[in-house]
């Protein structure tokens, strides 16, 4: 029979009925144990019922359950429940289970158990008071129930059932908590009895609950904790968790902490949290671990249930008042058995504390009422939840330390070190200032601060700062405190800052070589080979990425998941997607499986080489193999929208992590600078720009370089060169006085400046910004150089064509170094960008020799063809009537952009079909506009049609400027009524269906950054269209902006909102401006199509174009018959243009007029 203690409680609880109402009827134990069962369990039993009546509720008969109890909890069972699962599974460690299916399972017809989830707990008092009471002890009901008569399971079917029962009993994560609690019920039902004795049917419960609150079974919400809490509570009607005294039965702690946690579920929380003090403090010294993760499993539900029910800020208070838990939330070893309990909670907390908002008032409110030490201690719990969040803990810290709160300091420099991992130098820089580096001892003297010069030196090894980890690393070699950690930490400072040999003589120094070198001398770890490998990464050296990795293996050490992604971002920075790949699939062989690191780096050159649709599939990939997605991964993902010009998936994946609660979710300066990135590439006022950047402070986040680069960069675009000069001498002064590193004056800015007045046609100020870069000692770069280039090639004379040559040569001399020639993705990328200028001005000036002269040098100077560079000839061939040119490169084009697509589809493994063009519009269309209408200008109507069709076959989605260009080619080819109908049922639908989609409302908390996520298309409507390529050319953005500003007349507006969303502004551009919907005729379409019009109304036939022809002279020959034959037939397709294509004829019509308005206004003005 149940305790006293147990039946008041759970009466209390449960007021509806008593549980296991048998164990305390007045019947003998025999005659129990005799009496045979009136019925099994009722078929609904796992079935949530909603609330039962007010009043007394039926109890079960005095007989339903037959259980010998044993004193210390444990039931017996007969030889088959035992052998299936009867292992004592009291300290089984909690689940983690997968996401869970819809619940399908339902068994009509049973009648109900009452619901109690508006039940009561004792009050802490009350519960004190029965606690030592004297226990009796009774028979309990017999051991057997009469079977459910249900048809036998098949024998397989319930050996998986068991398994499922037990793996989940011992911790098993292999299961979904639905799957779980199927496989339970259908134990349950068809035997009549638990699958196991109490301790694993109740290691089976906590382990299940475990995985709904920590998310595996779903989304997270009071509806699916109501439901799981009404399961856990109606299950544990049916336990017996013996009658032994508290604390030292251990099923019996573990039925007491299920019944809380199946409350705290329901939203009974002040009785639970009561309820769960007590239960802490009563444990018995012989169990105290075991007892102790138990209850720890119970605080993980409550915490979880508290966020649920009443927000974080419920949490916060539950973690003050409940002090005795937050030794587990410190980070500080616990017992092994612990660990995973330990982890569970904590991982609870602080993403919860992390989302509490506005931490900095709800110290200050907390600060009237606890000690100094209490807020210590809550304080350090904030900070370790912010920083656990990568987000920056400084205002709670300064809050703190203007309340004269002193932390830890082994909390503090843990908070630098965070931040310093995740990139977040200004923050991490501030707080270091705030701590002395020295302490005073008992008797006066100076002494350095624990673990201060290695949180120094490790945050300066970060930024590359050599002297200040110079410094630092001398501190503590002269206090002998050098321990391996900061040794690699010095080794890496002179890696960030790209100086292999000296890390290489400073791994010689620390570890000096010795034939026979006895165990006592310092030996290398993996880190320190590690970092000379990533030494040698950061300057693109792979022969000695490859030499250390041979030192690394005859040191007997085995690359682990750290320099597997070195050596991969050294690949990618060199843009060797093959090497890439097949570093891949060694990780894979050696049994290593990608991480966040790795994922982040392949979205990344995947953005790089624009290509979304691989991006979005890795991040899916990831995800499906349990990748966590942290911040940096998401911002990556984002950073690929960016690059291709999808606007709808940078909102989407800028709103997902600005979502309280997604996995990395965080918006941090790097974030915001990606989303910056968007607008200066849409082509966005500055105003709007400077607006969002102004909103910074509010937003508690602090500008860095990039945020400032890009910000010079808007201003330059717009023309607003006094604004942008002005911004360079605020980060200037910013970096002087604040001694924040981070917005230096840099390369980039320079770089941005100069090209601004070089596209104003300023160049004495340009050549200014150039004798800057040299004072300052920064080396100009590839993109620095091709900006002068450019300037010399659009002078479009011969001498500027000169000194551009002359100029380019001068910077290929192996005398004169080639320093600039270090850039991100490559050499050939490199030599690339300084040749392309020049060779786009031959191009324009239909200069054919010379640019086929240029590309041969750039060749011979370590380049190699790409599609730009063949573009730019097919180009130059086209505009010089050479069809032979263009056929003879375009096959070229056509291998180099399958290739491209192979190389992308390496990094993005497992797809079920082949590697197809679909979504690489950026590196396909714009060749095929051209092709397409240099055949057709030479009468090459078949070859058009076919290079169409194989193109599509091949998975090419056309763009907008493709279908523009056939509509052209089939004028040519005499098919004005195909013609019209692309414009028609293409061009104009795609245009209407592009301003529905961007007018959709918008989903500001997405459960998926993924634009494939997107809402599925409506009925009718074509497949999407792709997105047009970003803008990269200052000039358009500039008329962009212009026209923008026009048509946003509300400004002030999109302004106002954008202070609360920085995303709305880019939300509304994308659908106010047509600029940016570019799925429309072509003023150069509209006019064509409108001479096809006055052609066919003047009884004409649109001829083909053919080869050689002359048109004017064949119309004169004709006779009197075939002309009335011909305008027969231009009536016919006239009226067939008119009935069918009506939006089209209006368009054009449309546009007419307001060209004739146009010119009529211009003679207007001149007169």
């Amino acid at each position: 029979m149940l305790e006293p203690l147990a039946a008041t409680v759970l009466n209390s609880i449960l007021p509806s009925r008593p549980i296991a109402t048998h164990f305390l009827a007045p019947k003998s134990a025999f005659g129990m144990a005799v009496r045979p069962a009136a019925h099994a369990l009722p078929h609904d039993f796992f079935t949530p019922h909603a609330l039962g009546v007010k009043g007394k509720q039926r109890a079960l008969p005095e007989d339903e359950h037959r259980c010998s109890s044993s004193s210390d909890g444990t039931s017996r069972w007969d030889n088959e429940a035992v052998s299936a699962g009867g292992t004592d599974l009291t300290n089984a460690p909690a689940s983690r289970t997968l996401p869970i299916r819809p619940r399908t399972r339902r068994i009509p017809g049973h009648k109900p158990i009452a619901s109690t989830s508006g039940s009561h707990i004792p009050s802490i008092r009350t519960w004190s008071r029965q606690v030592h009471v004297a226990q009796k002890r009774h028979a309990s009901s017999g051991t057997a129930v009469e079977p459910l008569r249900h048809p036998p399971s098949v024998p397989d079917e319930r050996n998986a059932w068991m398994k499922t029962f037990r793996d989940v009993s011992h911790g098993s994560d292999a299961v979904s908590p639905e799957d779980a609690w199927q496989a339970f019920e259908s134990l349950w039902l068809r035997n009549g009895r638990l699958p196991g004795p109490p301790s694993a049917a109740l290691a089976f419960l906590a382990n299940v609950m475990l995985g709904v609150v920590l998310g595996r079974q779903g989304d997270i919400s009071p509806e699916l904790f109501h439901r799981w809490g009404t399961r856990l509570q109606e299950a544990l009607h049916h336990i017996d968790p013996g009658i032994q005294d508290m604390p030292r039965n251990l099923v019996r702690v573990r039925w007491n902490g299920l019944v809380l946690a199946a409350e705290a579920m329901l939203g009974n929380l002040d009785e639970a949290a009561d309820a769960c003090a007590m239960l802490f403090h009563q444990v018995d010294s012989a169990h105290k671990v075991a007892q102790r993760g138990q209850i720890l499993q119970v605080y993980t539900v409550l915490l979880r249930a508290m966020e649920q029910h009443r927000g974080t800020r419920a949490v916060a208070d539950l973690l003050v008042e409940h002090r005795w838990v937050n030794k587990y939330l410190s980070g500080l070893r616990q017992p092994p058995p612990l660990v995973r309990d330990v982890t569970q909670f904590a991982k609870v907390a602080h993403s919860s504390l992390s989302r509490l908002e506005e931490p900095v008032p709800y110290l200050q409110h907390w600060s009237r009422i606890l000690s100094k030490e209490s807020m210590s201690t809550f304080g350090s719990l904030l900070v370790y939840a912010t920083s656990w969040a990568k987000r920056d803990p400084y205002p709670i810290l300064q809050a703190l330390q203007d309340d004269g709160v002193v932390l830890p300091d082994r909390l503090v420099l843990m908070a630098v070190k965070n931040l310093a991992r995740i990139g977040s130098y200004a923050a991490a820089d501030k707080i270091l200032a705030s701590v002395s580096p020295e302490v005073t001892d008992k008797v006066g003297y100076q002494l350095p601060r624990p673990g201060y010069h290695s949180t120094a030196l490790f945050l300066a090894s970060r930024q590359g700062k050599t002297d200040d980890a110079e410094e630092f690393y001398n501190i503590l070699a002269r206090w002998n405190k050098v321990d391996v950690h900061d040794q690699a930490a010095y080794l890496h400072a002179y890696a960030v800052a790209g100086k292999p040999d000296r890390v290489v003589g400073l791994f010689r120094e620390m570890f000096p070589s010795a034939p026979n070198h006895d165990s006592k001398q310092p030996r290398p770890n993996l880190v320190h080979y590690t970092t000379v490998i990533f030494a040698y990464s950061q300057v693109g050296d792979l022969d000695g990425v490859n030499l250390w990795l041979r030192e690394l293996s005859q040191a007997g050490l085995r690359p682990d998941l750290y320099v597997y992604s070195i050596i991969l971002q050294s690949f990618a920075a060199q843009g060797d997607v093959e090497s890439m790949s097949s570093l891949l699939d060694q990780m894979r062989t050696s049994g290593i499986q990608p991480s966040t690191i790795i994922y982040t780096t392949l979205i990344t050159t995947l953005a790089n080489r624009q290509d979304p649709m691989a991006a979005e599939r890795t991040f899916k990939r990831a995800v499906d193999e349990g990748v966590n997605p942290d911040r940096r991964m998401v911002s990556a993902l984002m950073n690929a929208y960016v690059e291709s010009g999808s606007w709808q998936g940078v909102i989407r994946a800028f709103d997902y992590l600005n979502t309280p609660g997604r996995p990395g979710a965080s918006v941090t300066i790097e974030v915001f600078n990606t989303l910056m990135k968007a607008y200066v590439l849409i082509g966005a006022p500055f105003r709007l720009v400077a607006n969002l950047f102004r909103r910074l402070g509010a937003a508690k986040l602090n500008p860095d370089g990039r945020t400032f680069a890009l910000l010079i960069q808007s201003a330059c675009d717009s023309g607003f060169m006094d604004i942008a000069e002005d911004l360079y001498a605020e980060m200037e002064r910013l970096s002087a006085s604040e001694e924040r590193s981070s917005l230096r004056g840099d390369v980039y800015c320079l770089t941005i400046l100069m090209r601004g007045y070089l596209v104003l046609n300023r160049r004495m100020k340009a050549k200014g910004v150039l004798d800057r870069m040299k004072e300052k000692g920064i080396q100009p770069n590839a993109v620095t150089y091709a900006g002068i280039l450019k300037a010399y090639g659009e002078q479009n004379t011969e001498e500027g064509m000169k000194v551009a040559e002359e100029f380019l040569q001068s910077l290929l001399n192996p005398d004169t170094g080639k320093s600039w020639l270090q850039l991100e993705r490559g050499r050939r990328l490199t030599v690339e960008t300084v040749f392309r200028p020049l060779l786009s001005a031959y191009v324009h000036s239909e200069k054919v020799l010379d640019a086929q002269r240029l590309h041969q040098d750039m060749l011979d100077a370590g380049g190699e063809p790409t599609l730009g560079s063949l573009a730019a000839l097919l180009d130059v061939h086209r505009r010089t009537g050479n069809i032979d040119g263009v056929r003879t490169i375009w096959p070229e084009i056509h291998r180099l952009g399958l290739d491209f697509i192979r190389q992308n589809s390496l990094l993005s493994p497992g797809e079920s079909t082949a590697p197809t063009l679909r979504g690489h519009g950026t590196i396909m269309c714009i060749p095929l506009s051209i092709y397409i209408d240099a055949l057709s200008a030479a009468g090459e109507h078949a070859e058009v049609a076919l290079v169409w069709k194989t193109l599509k076959d091949q998975g090419l989605q056309f763009d907008s400027h493709n279908w523009n260009h056939l509509v052209t080619a089939l004028v040519r080819a005499g098919e004005p009524h195909r013609a019209f109908d692309i414009v028609e049922n293409v061009i104009l639908k795609y245009q209407q269906q592009s301003r529905r989609q961007h007018g959709r409302e918008r989903d500001v908390h997405p459960m998926s950054p993924l634009a494939l996520d997107l809402p599925p298309l409506e009925e009718g409507e074509l497949p999407p269209p792709r997105e047009e390529a970003p803008l990269h050319s200052a000039v358009r953005r500039k008329a962009l902006a212009a026209r923008a500003t026009k048509r946003l007349r509300n400004v002030a507006s999109v302004e106002e909102r954008g202070a609360q969303d920085f995303a709305h502004p880019l939300h509304m551009l994308q659908q106010l401006s047509p600029v940016w919907n570019t799925w429309r005729p072509h003023g150069a379409t509209l006019t064509l199509l409108g001479r096809v019009l006055e052609h066919l109304r003047a009884g004409k036939v649109v001829q083909a174009v053919r080869p050689h022809a002359d048109a004017d002279f064949e119309h004169a020959a004709l006779d009197v018959e075939e002309i009335r034959r011909r305008t027969e037939v231009a009536g016919r397709v006239l009226g067939g243009v008119y009935d069918a294509f009506p939006r089209t004829v209006q368009l054009v019509r449309e546009y007419e007029l307001m060209k004739r308005s146009s010119r009529r206004g211009n003679t207007d003005e001149s007169s």
